[in-house]
């Protein structure tokens, strides 16, 4: 089988990849220099100098306009776009974007997307999950130049949407933006390999089909996001079939009555945002729950600790049911500073306490009977398809497995391109950029890169 040669091939299909592939298609930014003052004055002053005042944010020099830039982002030009599309959203405020975008087909670059599902990624996998809200505001899970309040006509009020109406938007998105040709959906990369003999990289693959597809292409932007594994206990008995790991499991109990208020408790596992909208979905249907977690609901790691109170009340609900001693009465128990040692077929489970109730060091544990257990503890990226004398070396710290908090691919944090494989480009969370926010700043920088190469060679 011949491969197909493409400029640019994006592996993953989410909001980073599918922004990719809007700029890419000739959907440049330029700043509102006329309309809109934006916050950051120095900021403002940098773009409307002289020298820049008509040019697009891909022509620009992005080390420049981002440098003094502070923020939620390891990433510098993740920050730049950020502070543009959403001036001072870290305040909690939603104003207007500061970016207009503008059409030129002469500078389009073909590239192909390709992704396991529908475009949107994983955020398909939850599809079903209607009443779970996401933890940003709705404006900050859109993409460039189209608001997902216009276009979602049942919008509520609420500043926050749902998960299953996010799907939606990012399936619409491609489509409205005409960006459909772009995208191979549910295929799978098997290979992803550096051929020295042509200078390119190969990628192999299958479709839903079965059939074989292959491309070379001097550049490959790994977009694949954060949620091919799903992070296990490691413990006897987590593969029994009431051992579940998704909150679209949990939606599926609920929307078939296999809990209620009347059931055993569930017990979940995790303090992270996930386990904190399994909490809410079933104590809204009254399921009782008990919630274990391994460390003190104190603990300034916590998300909980670093999100505003008055922007997520509900988490903050949640977070104070964590350091409460609840009684088994209010269908809520909080187990903290406990892990799970054994889940049993007759659907008891073991938990230790790590440290003990009362500050000693003594170990305790306590055996509880439940209906279901669903553990949320956190998921990582898949890669194993890059060769492995690549991959071993991708991230910060060599011969570990890749992972958003502890060891993201290293990059040029002005390009995206790997630090150690030459046209080989990481965005989203694989590089530690976990809010949609954010992952964006990637399209630009790896856009920008792409051009400046372009203009060398003319």
């Amino acid at each position: 089988m011949n491969s197909v040669n493409k400029e640019v091939v994006i592996i993953g299909n989410g909001p980073s990849a599918i922004t990719l592939s809007y700029m890419l298609s000739g959907n440049w930014p330029f700043y509102k220099k006329d309309q809109t003052l934006n916050p950051n004055e120095f900021l403002h002053q940098r773009l409307i100098d002289d020298s820049v005042i008509n040019k697009s944010l891909v022509e620009q020099d992005l080390e420049y306009l981002s440098d003094g830039l502070e923020g939620r982002s390891i990433n510098k030009v993740s920050l730049l776009l950020d502070q543009l599309q959403h001036p001072e959203a870290d305040f909690g405020v939603e104003n207007p974007s500061t970016l207009q975008w503008k059409y030129f087909p002469d500078k389009a670059i073909d590239h192909v997307v390709i992704g396991k599902g529908l475009p949107g990624g994983a955020w398909h996998s939850m599809n079903d999950c209607k009443e779970i809200l996401t933890i940003s505001l709705g404006s900050w899970m859109q993409l460039p130049d189209m608001e997902i309040r216009e276009w979602c006509s049942q919008h509520r009020r609420e500043s926050r949407v749902s998960l299953s109406t996010v799907a939606n938007y990012y399936y619409n998105y491609v489509k409205n933006k005409d960006l459909m040709k772009n995208f191979k959906h549910f295929s799978t990369v098997t290979s992803v390999r550096f051929d020295r003999q042509i200078n390119k990289y190969q990628i192999d693959g299958y479709d839903s089909n079965g059939d074989e597809f292959k491309y070379q292409t001097p550049r490959v932007v790994l977009a694949t996001g954060n949620c091919d594994r799903i992070n296990r206990l490691g413990v006897p008995g987590e593969d029994l079939p009431f051992v579940l790991h998704s909150l679209n499991e949990l939606e599926q109990l609920i929307a078939q009555s296999k809990v209620k208020s009347t059931t055993d408790p569930i017990l979940i596992v995790g303090a992270g945002l996930s386990a904190a909208d399994a909490v809410i979905a079933a104590r809204f249907r009254k399921v009782p729950i008990i919630h274990a977690f391994r460390r003190h609901p104190e603990d300034p790691a916590l998300i909980f600790n670093q999100l505003p109170e008055n922007m997520y009340p509900e988490y903050h609900s949640v977070h104070s049911k964590m350091k409460a001693k609840s009684l088994s009465s209010s269908g809520y128990e909080a187990l903290p500073m406990h892990c799970v040692k054994e889940i049993k077929s007759n659907k008891e489970v073991i938990l230790v306490n790590r440290i003990g109730v009362d500050d000693t060091c003594l170990t305790t544990s306590v055996k509880i009977k439940v209906s279901y257990v669903l553990v949320l503890i956190g998921m990582k990226p898949n890669l194993t398809f890059v060769e492995k004398d690549l991959l071993c070396n991708l991230g910060i710290k060599k011969n570990e497995d890749i992972f958003s908090r502890s060891n993201p691919i290293a990059i040029d944090t002005y390009t995206h391109e790997s630090l150690v494989a030459p046209g080989l480009y990481a965005m989203g969370p694989i590089i530690g950029d976990n809010f949609v926010r954010f992952v964006q700043g990637g399209a630009l920088a790896i856009t920008n890169h792409i051009h400046q190469q372009k203009l060398s060679l003319c």
